[in-house]
């Protein structure tokens, strides 16, 4: 008997070939349903760590509480107040910290103060107040400003950013405090 027959027709030997295509065929569909399985978490935490970078900025202030009408009583000269504010950048959220300064100088007659950024419209330094001469004074490049806000003299292109003042219960006194882009004629809003 010739063996060599037998062993073409044997079903075994000519089944290896299928029997690698239906494992290849195996391993790409668990590979596939693998990776889509692996998508579900992926996809939603990238949106969630992407989140705080597609959030819009907005324009307008935020009303701040500055200080009462009591602690400007009894003085006709602007007086130097810290902005107190939360803070909150991409991913953290911060205590309430100083973020800023204001001055409020006294209107009397009943009138709520005008508040003052104390960041000089030139090149963003802190002015100050100098009670002899009655004037804002920036000391990084002399700009002065009345206390009006209006410039007197120096490189800065406009006065003193001014700020809306309300006035809540009996003696809050609140700001909308903003942020403006410095070296500009005009006040460009900076968004929050």
């Amino acid at each position: 008997m010739d063996t060599s027959t037998a062993s073409n027709s044997d079903p075994a030997s000519t089944d290896c070939c299928g029997t690698r295509r239906r494992g290849l065929i195996k391993g790409l569909l668990a590979a596939a349903i693998g990776g889509l399985v692996a998508l579900f978490p992926f996809v939603p935490g990238l949106l969630v760590l992407t989140s705080p970078l597609r959030k819009k900025r907005t324009i307008g202030g935020q009303m701040i509480r500055i200080t009462t009408l009591g602690a400007l009583a009894g003085s006709d000269r602007p007086r130097r107040f810290q902005v107190i504010a939360a803070r909150r950048d991409a991913w953290n959220k911060f205590p309430p910290e100083p973020i800023a300064g204001v001055y409020l100088a006294p209107q009397g007659d009943g009138k709520p103060p005008r508040a003052f950024s104390v960041t000089c419209p030139h090149l963003g330094c802190a002015v100050d107040y100098n009670g002899d001469t009655d004037e804002y004074q920036c000391p990084c490049h002399t700009s002065a400003f009345a206390t009006s806000g209006k410039t007197l003299y120096g490189p800065s292109p406009r006065g003193l950013d001014e700020l809306a003042v309300e006035i809540r219960g009996e003696d809050e006194v609140w700001i909308d405090y903003k942020r403006f882009e410095v070296g500009k004629s005009k006040q460009i809003e900076i968004p929050s």
